[in-house]
């Protein structure tokens, strides 16, 4: 499987800085600190970007660890039950010992299972203002009893009370969703959403090789609802943010579905959240063919959750 990808670019390094103490503080008052700028008079006062718990330079004092590999930033092991996107570490699935376990989990909102995704919008869901859409709107709904693999013994199913849902469900208290485990559809078992969520700024032609299964994904919109007419029903190309190599990455759906999910010509900086497969589009990547269900964008107040350097 290889090295877990090192994804903490820089350190907020605030001396004397009380652990806890709101991100809002520490964002204001801290300068980042690239790999090369580390001092080691700075341990104990530099933190994470994304979740603004303490964080180390490994080594603290070596330029290249023993095998070579270049040094890094860590979190702590006493904050491995923080989510953070930016953490290096391959999901982990959550399993559950019994049934009334997993239905506590779900009463202590602790998990989320989705069977499924809605496929239209809701009828009682009008086209709303793209500024008061930044808060998501509130189209989840209860679905069936359904019969989930996330036993402890392999094999093992559940009868779990499941959820109709939205990715912009999933984007609503995004802050707290993060630590929570999501069942979504066709998985083998629970994961928490930090450690579903991929970048599309990581993905290149090689996932065309492989055997995909929908799953999680975010972007930066940089252009967003290119090409096209101007018809409500036209198609439209919002290009997002791509690995080096990747020509360009398009999010395709018609005008009217994006608008009506607040995607607009002022919408770049801004981060979609989608559920699918990517495919080859044109020269570039994207993902097309998406219900209504399938994607969001995300509040712009949880924008350095995923991406700090967004943060101000």
């Amino acid at each position: 499987m290889g090295e877990a990808k090192r994804r903490i670019a820089y350190a907020l390094f605030l001396l004397g800085y009380p652990d806890g103490v709101d991100r809002d503080t520490l964002r204001l008052l801290a300068r980042k600190v690239p790999l090369d700028e580390y001092e080691e008079e700075m341990a104990g006062s530099i933190f994470c970007p994304g979740c603004f718990t303490n964080i180390e330079r490994t080594p603290k004092k070596d330029e290249l660890l023993s095998n070579g590999r270049t040094p890094f930033y860590r979190h702590l092991p006493k904050y491995k039950e923080i989510a953070c996107y930016l953490r290096a570490k391959r999901p982990k699935g959550k399993r559950y010992t019994s049934e009334e376990e997993a239905r506590r989990a779900i009463n202590n909102k602790e998990l989320s299972i989705i069977t499924a995704f809605l496929t239209e919008k809701p009828e009682n869901n009008p086209s709303l203002d793209p500024n008061l859409y930044d808060e998501t709107a509130v189209e989840d709904k209860d679905g069936e009893i359904s019969n989930v693999p996330i036993g402890r013994h392999v094999g093992e199913s559940f009868e779990l009370p499941s959820k109709i849902s939205t990715v912009a469900g999933i984007c609503r208290n995004f802050d707290e969703n993060l630590n929570k485990y999501f069942f979504l559809p066709s998985a083998r078992h629970a994961v928490k959403l930090a450690e579903l969520l991929k970048n599309v700024d990581e993905i290149d032609y090689d996932i065309l090789e492989e055997s995909q299964t929908p799953r999680l994904y975010f972007g930066l919109i940089t252009y967003p609802l290119v090409g096209g007419s101007d018809s409500l029903y036209s198609t439209k190309m919002t290009r997002l943010k791509c690995h080096e190599s990747v020509k360009d990455f398009s999010l395709k759906d018609i005008a009217s579905t994006c608008l009506a999910k607040g995607i607009t010509k002022e919408s770049a900086g801004r981060i979609v959240v989608f559920y699918g497969v990517i495919e080859s589009n044109g020269i570039g990547l994207g993902v097309s063919g998406l219900s209504w269900g399938e994607y969001a964008l995300l509040p712009k107040k949880y924008n350095d959750l995923l991406l700090p350097e967004l943060g101000q």
